[in-house]
Order: structure tokens, then sequence, then C-alpha cells
């Protein structure tokens, strides 16, 4: 219905003025990938927002994190959990992927240093993250269009003190 029905689903399309005004999509129901996997960070920025691109650029870096923590998880802890679990003769299939039966010794050392690479993978992300947001931040507040707008220079005064 997406590609027949523009007032509805497209409504920026057909309002927008030429600077907002987001790519057009062809009428295929999987094209719009094509203007996802194009797009950039600022020409989003331009288009819909910092605020909306800010919060697509933390969905991102959520999603990263998962990917690499199940990656860093399954390949690591699965086998540590299934070779303590082989030791003890015939256990459910299910429970040889938790670490019900996996008592001290070397194999346990392996959940502390999954937890030091998950704890680095997520400080690391952080940080990237927030350096790029720091970027486009910066980049939007020096703009030219941003300085001349009004919301750019508007102050709150309230009981004495002042809020930019």
């Amino acid at each position: 219905m997406r590609p027949r029905n523009n007032r509805v689903y497209a409504p920026r399309a057909k309002h927008a003025d030429e600077k907002h005004k987001p790519l057009p999509l062809e009428k295929g129901p999987f094209d719009w990938i094509k203007a996802v996997t194009k797009a950039k960070e600022q020409d989003l920025v331009d288009t819909i927002g910092l605020d909306a691109v800010l919060f697509l650029r933390f969905q991102r870096m959520i999603r990263n994190i998962f990917v690499v923590l199940s990656a860093i998880g399954c390949g690591i802890l699965i086998p540590i959990n299934i070779l303590g679990s082989s030791q003890y003769g015939d256990v459910a299939t299910l429970t040889k992927f938790t670490p019900q039966y996996i008592y001290g010794g070397s194999r346990f050392w392996a959940f502390v240093l999954v937890a030091y690479l998950f704890q680095g993978t997520i400080c690391g992300f952080i940080w990237w993250n927030y350096k790029a947001v720091f970027r486009l931040r910066r980049a939007y507040f020096e703009n030219k269009e941003y300085k001349a707008s009004l919301h750019s220079r508007t102050l709150l005064v309230r009981q004495g003190t002042i809020l930019i």
C-alpha cells in the first residue's frame, strides 16, 4: 500500500520544501533498502533533524553491540558449557548449553574473561558512538543556517538564572 498511497505513508515527500524533502523511493516493496543504505548521516541531519539522526545512530549502536556480544558469548561460552557438561554423562540437550555443570576449575575463568570482553566491547562502542555524535553536533551547531535561526539565539530567564 505504501507505493500507491503517498499522502498517508510519505507526507513529507509531498509537503516539505526541497531542502527537507526525503529521497524519492521507487515503487517496489524492497526499494527502500537502497535508499537507506545510500543515505549519509550529514544529509539525514538536513532532512530529518539532529535528534532523529542521533536516535538512529543509538539504535544502530545497540544492534551492533548485540551482534558482537552474541558472537563472543556463543563462540566462547557455549563450547565451554558443552565441554563441562560432557563429563557428567547423560544430560538433557538444553542443559548442556548452560553453566550448570561448571564447578570451579580453569573452565570457570572463561566466564570472567567473557565478562571483561563484554565490558570492553560496550565501553568501546559507546566511546566510538559518542565521538561521532560529538562531530555531528559540532557540525550542526556551527552550520550557518543554524546560527541564523531564531531558536539558536533564544534565552530562557527564570528566577535570576540564565539557561541557554
